[in-house]
């Protein structure tokens, strides 16, 4: 998430930063709030499910489909304040490859275009397959095509297909300018702007991923950067309701139509929480910070975090996570807020 930006911040002291007349901007954010709340059902009974069970759907999978296990990093934030996560970077790969698993993805805010060597020699250890997620930091001095060169990321959302399950990667790294058109991300250029015009998803993009859902063959697993739901920063979420609205529709014409394909699991990062809810069925995942959690200021895990999830075909989702403690003395409300984990979570059908 935006460094320097303090999480919680409310957005009208932003929008009348310097005696500027921000009305427009204020009463877009309100409907866009009102909007927001609409589509998480506010109104109906049991919005969100703080069980730590759910099941994906099984019939329909491939003969003989085999479970799907993967290891997820996010938000190691490589040389975010000239500090290098190779140690944390280290830890990881050490795990992976006495897991093996089938594919590694990093959820985005990994490391910069210079000075990342030693991360991804880590990285490529792992002679699997590998997937990457576009941060907001990734672009912090570069634009996306050069973070994408780095990493070899052809481009910056698409989807696969793995052992019964389909799989889409999304890009929310776009600011909403005073046209309402929106913008890459460059070079931090989303810094200053207030939290209401950051991360959005473009137009082509909403309508890629309607296309690949409804084409769909299998249960669908979702990854993205920054939240559309479960955060606490819902100033920032851009537009969130789109994308809900767009898995809704989706699930529905897959029930509809028989099939198997509905979006069964979405998984994120940014926010450097560690979160679980449900929302018309489909499970949201917000994954701790490998690294630290920020709150007017960096506080340190003592060990880095990530997990290992297991799909098993007979309809059971498993996140097997790592957990510390900060490593510095920290005050309560830290503590309190903010957990140093990810937490373990599995129930078979």
């Amino acid at each position: 998430m935006q460094d320097g930006w303090k999480p919680g911040k409310k957005v009208l002291p932003i929008l009348s930063w310097a005696g500027l007349n921000f009305a427009p901007v204020k009463l877009r954010f309100m409907q866009q709030r009102r909007n927001f709340l609409k589509q998480l059902g506010v109104a109906g009974a049991g919005l969100l499910v703080s069980t730590r069970s759910w099941s994906i759907p099984s019939s329909g999978l491939p003969k003989g489909a085999k479970k799907v296990r993967f290891g997820l990093i996010t938000d190691l934030h490589h040389l975010q304040f000239g500090k290098g996560e190779e140690p944390r970077m280290k830890a990881f790969m050490d795990a992976v490859m006495k897991v093996s698993p089938d594919f590694i993805i990093q959820c985005g805010d990994f490391c910069r275009p210079k000075g990342s060597d030693g991360i991804m020699a880590e990285w490529n250890r792992f002679k699997g397959p590998k997937y990457h997620v576009l941060g907001n930091h990734d672009m912090d001095v570069c634009d996306k095509t050069t973070i994408m060169q780095l990493w070899g990321m052809e481009k910056p959302y698409y989807s696969f297909d793995h052992d019964g399950y389909h799989f889409v990667i999304m890009d929310r790294n776009f600011l909403r300018k005073e046209d309402n058109t929106l913008e890459d991300y460059a070079s931090s250029n989303w810094g200053p702007l207030p939290a209401p015009k950051r991360s959005f998803t473009d137009r082509p993009q909403l309508d890629w991923l309607r296309q690949d859902l409804a084409a769909a063959k299998y249960p669908v697993i979702v990854f993205m950067h920054q939240p559309v739901f479960l955060s606490d920063y819902f100033q920032e979420i851009g537009n969130a309701d789109e994308i809900l609205t767009i898995f809704d529709e989706a699930n529905l014409a897959a029930a509809q139509a028989g099939k198997n394909s509905r979006v069964a699991a979405v998984f994120m990062g940014h926010d450097h929480d560690d979160r679980h809810g449900e929302r018309n069925g489909v499970h949201y995942f917000i994954i701790n910070s490998a690294s630290y959690v920020y709150s007017g200021g960096a506080y340190y895990y003592a060990d880095p975090l990530f997990a290992f999830i297991t799909l098993d075909p007979a309809g059971k989702l498993t996140i097997e996570g790592r957990s510390s403690r900060y490593r510095d003395a920290v005050p309560e409300r830290i503590k309190a807020r903010f957990p140093a984990k990810i937490s373990d979570r599995s129930v078979p059908l």
